[in-house]
């Protein structure tokens, strides 16, 4: 366990202040990594407390001290950032808290207000834990059960402060014992550890965004970002796709016209070789379209996005039955 009087910075008392039922380490959360006091990291660190002070009031335990907290992107794959481009900002916005007991890891929006996503892992659950690059800063975990997943675009105070406080925490659970765990998603409502693919939490019963559905709505306009509540990029797809349903119409009344021996309007007799021409890059820009619609849109929807619905108790005990575990 990670004591709660540990010193991290040398001179620097630990100083643990109460805000409602958060204990908040204010000796770490108010200084710089050399543990001077800084205005700057005071500032910004408050301001992620009290945007998010429902959701930490929630899930962390009594005793559980708030030991730094940060904005970051969660993991992305290169393609996802490739395709998605300047919109990853977005799409990707987290907040993680270090505590004395676990790391918690908060989807945000953009005005970094909870998004309702939540994941966590215990310290013990860590085989290791570095912050590394430069410019752009990442915190790469490496779990014990081999997986891996990296939080990246930290502020450079935050990455410094982070990168003083890990080994401590890594030497403060070393040897302890542990699940074979990544980081688990939980429930926004009750707390529940959500196995990956369902579509109801077994808790509580409340839905999720699933993959079929978006895969149907992938062959509609929008639809499937409309679904996960992605406007801007519902907006590119309703172009895009849309312009791949005009070019295939337009190949179907090529073809017709041809069937039924239609001329250009120069005089000339349809070419069949225009309508394949121009039926070949329909389909090549409406595959792209559901390609990419579908490899965003699964990102998404493995964060678990709540419908806000709940399905009735003997419903959701059958879902949990059927595949659902309790971590």
């Amino acid at each position: 366990m990670f004591p709660n009087d540990t010193v991290v910075h040398e001179n620097v008392s630990p100083e643990t202040v109460k805000d409602g039922a958060l204990e908040l380490r204010q000796d770490l959360l108010g200084r710089d990594y050399k543990g001077k006091g800084s205005k700057g990291i005071a500032k910004k660190t408050s301001a992620l407390v009290k945007k998010l002070q429902s959701a930490l009031g929630r899930f962390l335990e009594p005793g559980e001290q708030v030991l730094y907290i940060a904005r970051v992107q969660r993991h992305a794959s290169g393609t996802i950032q490739y395709t998605m481009g300047w919109y990853i900002y977005y799409a990707s916005a987290a907040v993680i808290v270090l505590t004395n007991r676990r790391l918690l890891h908060l989807r945000v929006k953009n005005n970094n207000q909870w998004d309702k996503g939540v994941r966590t892992c215990s310290w013990s659950e860590i085989e290791s834990a570095e912050v590394k690059g430069w410019p752009s800063r990442a915190l790469k975990l490496r779990f014990r059960n081999g997986t891996r997943y990296q939080y990246w675009r930290i502020a450079r105070a935050d990455a410094l402060n982070i990168k003083k406080i890990l080994p401590l925490l890594s030497k403060a659970y070393e040897g302890t014992p542990h699940k074979s765990n990544s980081l688990v998603s939980l429930c926004p409502d009750c707390k529940h550890e959500l196995a990956p693919g369902i579509s109801q939490c077994p808790g509580c019963g409340l839905s999720f965004k699933t993959k079929k559905t978006m895969y149907w709505l992938s062959l509609v306009p929008s639809a499937a970002y409309v679904y996960t509540r992605n406007w801007f990029l519902a907006l590119a797809d309703l172009i895009g796709q849309s312009y791949a349903y005009v070019l295939l119409v337009i190949a179907l009344f090529t073809f017709i016209s041809l069937a039924l021996g239609g001329k250009q309007p120069s005089g000339k007799p349809v070419s069949i070789d225009d309508g394949i021409r121009i039926l070949v890059v329909g389909l090549i820009v409406f595959a792209l379209d559901v390609i990419i619609t579908i490899h965003h849109n699964n990102y998404f929807i493995e964060d678990f996005i709540p419908t806000d619905k709940k399905a009735k108790p003997a419903e959701s005990i059958k879902t949990f039955a059927t595949g659902g575990t309790i971590g």
